[in-house]
């Protein structure tokens, strides 16, 4: 008896031992999603730049390597890092770099870069990371929400002050971006519909001042309204953007055919390169990068709505809200249905700071996977 119950021991120790190794295995879903999208982002910048001397191409494929080291580094070590780096501080980090912005050299009449010799650095992407951990973090902490929506408020400022420091650089895109997936953060830890509409009536008139005071906001809301109109004018980017979507077709004009690539359409590689993929590869490519993205967000919400812990819930919720959102706000500019804003395609549109963020957020959806993973083997052993 007393053999048995050694051997039972032992094979409840070894399988721990095969559970805590597996513990940061990474997700496959994620795993799978990702790597398809960096491939199809490479192929694409490649593609839409390739005239250039292939520049972009190779400078997108440094930014991958660097995305992916840190993906791995954050898959495996973000959790013990967290207890590190107080979200607190990391949010404060990134206001300096912010303001630092603000007070860089003017590239295409706004303030959105750090210039550090062949460096630029956008402190706006790392806003929209340092912003969700910090509301994940503090709303976790918070148990009573649903019946003192007072508590809000501080998170509020904060969200206030990170999207302010943003659009002061000139910048609407990414700060509506973070101001949604703030409010949907607090909507998912407890906040009431009503407390999110008198957010968002708060809103609004800041919106409208902000689109008055810079004459260019307004032309581009009448382009997106009458780009046919404005063809030779605010609205040639848009209008040729049009051109390259209904130019695929069904299937595609085939990869590298893209015709208006070659100097028709501005910004091909960057914020517009959806449109040379829905012209090289049609309707039916389109369809299924947009289906991708659906398939990251129902995994990235499945993970969120399985974890224990409510700081890494609304993490992965917020993680995936962001690159999901980001992801379908652009194609609907690149396609007309909302007026022209500066938000690149997340692992496609060419940039640095955007595709190491992007790729850092996937690595601690993977580790978030990963600890959701590990709650469900501990019961097991019990």
């Amino acid at each position: 008896m007393k053999n048995i119950y050694l051997d039972k021991n032992s094979i409840k120790l070894k399988d721990k031992k095969k559970k805590q190794k597996d513990f940061f295995s990474l997700d496959k879903p994620l795993l799978i999603i990702t790597v398809i999208l960096i491939v199809l982002g490479l192929v694409f910048t490649y593609s839409s730049s390739a005239f250039d001397t292939m520049r972009f191409f190779k400078k997108q494929l440094i930014f991958d390597v660097i995305g992916i080291i840190c993906m791995l580094i954050l898959a495996r070590f973000y959790t013990r890092l967290q207890e590190i780096i107080k979200p607190k501080y990391f949010l404060f980090v990134v206001w300096g770099l912010l303001i630092w912005a603000l007070f860089s050299a003017e590239a295409a009449h706004v303030h959105r870069w750090i210039h550090l010799g062949p460096i630029n650095i956008q402190p706006s992407e790392f806003a929209k990371l340092a912003l969700i951990i910090f509301l994940s973090y503090f709303l976790s902490k918070k148990k009573d929400i649903p019946l003192n929506q007072k508590v809000l408020i501080v998170p509020f400022i904060y969200t206030v002050i990170t999207v302010g420091l943003i659009a002061i650089g000139k910048d609407l895109g990414i700060p509506a971006l973070i101001f949604f997936v703030a409010t949907a953060v607090f909507f998912i830890a407890g906040a009431k519909i009503k407390w999110i509409g008198l957010v968002y009536s708060l809103a609004i008139p800041v919106i409208i001042e902000e689109c008055f005071r810079h004459p260019y906001r307004i032309q581009r809301i009448i382009t997106f309204l009458h780009p046919e109109k404005t063809i030779h004018g605010a609205g040639y980017q848009l209008a040729h953007s049009l051109y390259a979507i209904g130019s695929g077709g069904w299937f595609g004009k085939g990869l590298g055919a893209s015709e208006l690539k070659l100097e028709f359409l501005p910004a091909a590689h960057t914020d517009f390169i959806f449109a040379i993929f829905c012209e090289e590869v049609g309707l039916i490519g389109a369809f299924i990068l947009i289906m991708l993205f659906v398939f990251l967000l129902i995994r990235g919400l499945i993970i969120a709505r399985s974890t224990e812990n409510r700081f890494h819930s609304y993490l992965a919720a917020g993680i995936t809200l962001c690159l999901c959102l980001q992801a379908f706000i652009n194609m609907l500019v690149v396609a007309g249905g909302v007026p022209t804003k500066g938000l690149p395609l997340p692992f496609f549109s060419y940039g640095g700071s955007s595709v190491i963020i992007t790729l850092a957020m996937m690595g601690i959806l993977m580790n978030l996977a990963a600890q959701k993973k590990k709650s469900i083997d501990l019961q097991d052993i019990k």
